[in-house]
């Protein structure tokens, strides 16, 4: 039957039928094929991650070898037999070891016996004195002296920081009794997720450690229990938990309580007071684990990690950083260099960019080893000026800044601009890191730049003049007919308000009746009394009162009205689109045009004609749209006003001047249109009319910006689209098109 296991699961059964035939041959006699078996079963073991079977054969093979006489042979799988029991964490079998089997195990029980302090490291370990003891030493339950050794060894030769993260969570796994491992480092002030080790017992080969390495934050990670960890992180405190049980209340939390893992260990790393790490370990199978003995290995692990890593961040930083240096230096435009001057006045470049040639026409290599390949380039008549500014930044330790020509080695001169920060070293010389740029092309282009300059700046400002004077006169003419607006809507109400207020008095309809109780209660009031009412005519106001106050109501109902309409119109744009109503927008403009639609001596009202669908809200700026509407709406009023010349009162009341204005939607747009039956436009005039500064007005009377604004608008920051239909003689159409939803 076992067979038939082994056979279908070698990497569960196999090593387990291998120590079965093994005894089988050892009780028929058969030494040789024993032996053979023997080995077989303890390497399969081995490989498959039994180390509990791997001792158990050892042991085995030991006591075989002994009744074969062969002690040495014995003696060596004894050992073994011993150091996989302690890997176990079976301290009962070890101590049985020690008593039966003493002259086996000689070697192990003379070994100096370490007793291990949780801040001691590798180093001082192998430098403190040894003394020979019992069995009773803590850390020798668990692993000899040679073995913390070496895993302590391995984790301080690492310096690359994966390595170590892979070697430490793989050494930690082996030598701490537990099936995984996660390594939790301090990066940031934050604690990231770097490796999760696990011994694997499905996808690979069972047995076989696997280490998978990460960059997750604790906060999302679902591989640990984040309780555990923050408070390890907060408390800097060791955490030993066995079957899910703990004083500490408030640890056991939803990963503990779905995973139930047997032992659990958290442990700080840390490095002279700063916490550099977290480990975090678990046995889902066995509990007490994690005893007091493989404390103080992890403790000793965990003690040199935190140095480790601390040399190996380090490492990796000053690697990056170099890394970043060089592609800077390799990639930047000009030269850079380090230039050194020792207090001999001898002078060295310790670094020049790969740039020096370009510049220079001289290798970097070649320079490094004779500076004077190129300081000897410096051009005869700027020599002075060079060396002065240079012993000039040597004493005053100032930043040197240098503008000069060289001579290359082809004969062509260079202009060049240099710029570095001295810096004395405590033993005397002194470096200057900078930069170095091949100027010749800008200094030789710098006359004809600077007088083109000259020029383009006059231009420039005539031209910035000339905006600002039309934006002004284009501000200037909306402001104006807004404030014209304003002040025609609101002159009737405030005039009537006004004319009331002169009439009315402080009478209220309360001191009204109070005033008549008081006249029938006293039928003969003083004569002081009567000359007061009669002096302030107290029976004609008792009767006006409520007739003014109902007056004053009316007038602040229309201002309210016209103050709605203002601040609809004059909304100011945020940044961002905001959803608006169009016929808000409409109206508002109308009203504020109202005055100039009303009849005068030259035309009778213009009618407006409404016909309103019903649209949804859309993303846009009001404030701007509005500007649109009124751009048009004052555009069509002026082109009615056009059409009145020439033309008698009767004419233009039998077919009267008209604006249209429609709204509907078509095709997830907004559809806006905009009409007047005034004379229309030539086909020259509609092709330019949305031209920058071309006006059909006359002097004063127009800017050429606002339709030129109102396309602006409407294309460029809504995504939409305006056209102009006219017919010369029958009026004109703008039809502005706007997509529901801000592009």
């Amino acid at each position: 039957k076992m067979q038939e296991w082994a056979y279908h699961a070698p990497v569960n059964y196999q090593h387990k039928y291998n120590l079965i035939v093994a005894e089988q041959a050892r009780v028929s006699g058969n030494q040789l094929q024993a032996a053979d078996y023997y080995e077989m079963a303890i390497q399969a073991a081995i490989a498959n991650g039994y180390v509990q079977e791997a001792a158990i054969a050892n042991e085995l093979a030991a006591k075989f070898y002994l009744d074969w006489n062969k002690e040495k042979v014995a003696q060596a799988y004894m050992q073994e037999a011993y150091y996989c029991y302690a890997r176990w964490g079976a301290k009962a079998k070890t101590n049985d070891l020690e008593q039966r089997y003493p002259q086996l195990l000689k070697p192990i029980l003379q070994q100096r016996r370490l007793n291990l302090n949780p801040l001691e490291t590798i180093a001082t370990i192998t430098r403190s004195s040894h003394t020979s003891t019992t069995a009773s030493s803590s850390i020798t339950d668990i692993l000899d002296f040679t073995s913390v050794i070496k895993a302590a060894q391995a984790i301080s030769s690492s310096i690359e920081l994966q390595e170590l993260i892979i070697n430490l969570t793989k050494i930690i796994l082996e030598n701490s009794g537990a099936k995984k491992t996660v390594l939790i480092l301090v990066q940031e002030n934050t604690c990231q997720v770097r490796a999760i080790t696990s011994i694997s017992h499905k996808n690979k080969k069972q047995g076989e450690i696997q280490s998978i390495l990460v960059s997750e934050s604790i906060d999302t990670c679902d591989y640990i229990p984040r309780r555990i960890i923050n408070y390890v992180k907060n408390t800097q405190e060791t955490v030993v938990i066995d079957n899910c049980q703990t004083d500490i209340p408030g640890l056991i939390g939803q990963y503990m309580l779905e995973n139930k893992p047997k032992s659990v260990l958290c442990t700080p790393i840390i490095n002279q007071g700063h916490l550099v790490g977290i480990l975090y370990l678990e046995n889902q199978q066995t509990s007490g684990v994690f005893t007091s003995d493989r404390l103080q290995v992890i403790n000793l692990l965990c003690t040199q990690a935190a140095i480790s890593l601390e040399k190996a961040q380090l490492y990796t930083n000053l690697q990056a950083s170099e890394a970043r240096f060089l592609r800077l230096a390799e990639n930047a435009p000009g030269m850079i260099y380090q230039f050194q001057l020792s207090p001999e006045g001898i002078t060295k470049f310790n670094y020049i960019s790969p740039g020096c040639y370009g510049i220079y026409e001289v290798s970097p290599q070649e320079v490094v080893a004779d500076a004077n390949k190129l300081l000897s380039l410096t051009h005869p008549e700027d020599v002075t000026h060079y060396q002065a500014t240079v012993a000039i930044s040597a004493q005053t330790l100032q930043p040197w800044q240098y503008q000069g020509r060289i001579i290359t080695p082809s004969g062509k001169v260079k202009w060049i601009q240099a710029a570095s920060r001295p810096v004395k070293q405590i033993d005397g010389p002194i470096i200057w890191d900078g930069l170095l740029l091949d100027i010749t092309e800008r200094k030789q282009a710098e006359a004809a730049v600077k007088q083109k300059s000259q020029e383009l700046e006059k231009a420039l400002q005539d031209l910035q003049q000339a905006q600002l004077q039309i934006i002004q006169n284009e501000k200037m003419s909306a402001l104006g007919n807004l404030v014209a607006g304003v002040a025609h809507e609101m002159n009737n109400p405030l005039g009537f308000i006004f004319a009331t207020l002169k009439q009315a008095k402080p009478i209220v309809a309360d001191i009204s009746e109070h005033l008549k109780l008081y006249q029938v209660t006293l039928p003969n009031p003083s004569q002081e009394i009567i000359e007061h009412a009669q002096e302030i005519d107290l029976d004609y106001n008792l009767e006006d009162l409520p007739k003014m106050i109902d007056a004053m109501v009316v007038a602040c109902d229309r201002l309210q009205n016209i103050s709605t309409s203002l601040r609809t119109f004059s909304r100011a744009d945020k940044d961002y689109k905001v959803a608006f109503n169009i016929h808000e927008g409409i109206d508002s403009t109308l009203l504020i045009l109202k005055h100039r639609l009303k009849a005068n001596e030259k035309r009778p009202e213009i009618e407006v004609i409404t016909v309103y669908e019903n649209l949804p809200q859309i993303e846009c700026f009001p404030g701007q749209l509005n500007q649109v509407f009124m751009n048009i709406l004052a555009n069509a009023i002026d082109a009615l006003d056009e059409a009145t010349r020439g033309r008698t009162l009767e004419e233009m009341k039998a077919n009267p001047h008209r604006i249209t204005i429609k709204t509907s939607v078509e095709n997830n747009n907004v559809k806006i249109s905009i009409a007047d039956n005034g004379e229309g436009m030539s086909e020259d005039v509609k092709n330019r009319i949305f031209d920058h500064l071309f006006t059909t007005k006359g002097v004063g009377k127009g800017t050429g910006l606002g339709l030129a604004i109102a396309q602006q608008i409407v294309v460029e920051k809504h995504r939409g689209t305006i056209e102009v239909n006219s017919v010369l003689g029958e009026g004109t159409e703008f039809v502005i098109s706007l997509p529901m939803k801000g592009v």
